[in-house]
């Protein structure tokens, strides 16, 4: 994936991303971390041309995404937004999202996104019936649904947005261990308001109004970046291990 002076902007004086820059090889892992209203959405609405860009490039494998049919682009993401539901339809059902997938795919997907601790224990196990917008689930039991929805699709990259706060610790560094060891060619950007969830990101994009002022690993932007730095110690005191 490689990006180059990418801008957007609604009106011609008030760009919401500014000559923005990224690359990085399959299988990464990329954190993007930020203030609300700092861009880390509309980044993502961009790499997927669900906005196209004022002014820039987007590659991903070489091509441009403008030279990629949209039904193409849109199979390269395994996306899991941060407002994202799932429907009146049963555990497979939602995970399967109507790609008629095999089950091994499903359920491997299930087991790496930590849903089988909770779907084992229902007695239906994958056909037990979920309610509109999940509603007879946890906040828990919904992220990871629709992390194994994401995953199933065995996309090339994973956007994972804020996809993981209702996960308590533990679930969610064995979530971040089964990527590795199970999706190690996927790239995945996560963006996360936990700091806890990034610390062994490959790399971590720090934006403030649309700009990058920060970016590499957490070490290394505890020594360069404030704003990061503020962000860190306000959440985890003066423990960075």
């Amino acid at each position: 994936m490689d990006i180059r002076n990418v801008s957007f902007r609604y009106e011609a004086d008030k760009p919401l991303i500014k000559n923005f820059n990224l690359h990085t090889e399959p299988g990464r892992r990329i954190a993007i971390v930020g203030p609300t209203g700092c861009g880390k959405t509309t980044f993502i609405n961009l790499l997927m041309r669900l906005y196209e860009r004022s002014s820039g490039s987007i590659r991903i494998g070489g091509r441009s995404v403008s030279s990629i049919p949209a039904e193409e682009l849109h199979t390269k993401f395994g996306v899991v937004f941060q407002n994202d539901i799932l429907f009146a339809d049963t555990i497979r059902g939602n995970i399967d999202f109507g790609r008629n997938l095999p089950d091994e795919q499903i359920e491997k997907a299930a087991r790496c996104a930590q849903a089988m601790e909770f779907i084992d224990g229902l007695p239906e196990k994958f056909e037990h019936m979920v309610t509109s917008r999940g509603t007879n689930l946890s906040g828990g039991q919904k992220q990871r649904a629709l992390l194994a929805r994401a995953l199933a699709g065995n996309s090339e990259i994973l956007i994972l947005d804020d996809s993981s706060s209702a996960l308590d610790y533990k679930t969610d560094s064995m979530l971040r261990k089964a990527l590795r060891e199970e999706y190690s060619g996927v790239t995945t950007i996560v963006i996360a308001q936990r700091v806890s969830s990034i610390l062994h990101a490959d790399h971590i994009l720090v934006l403030e109004e649309g700009k990058e002022i920060g970016y590499g690993t957490h070490e290394q932007l505890m020594e360069s970046c404030e704003v990061y730095r503020q962000i860190s110690e306000s959440q985890m005191g003066g423990d960075f291990g």
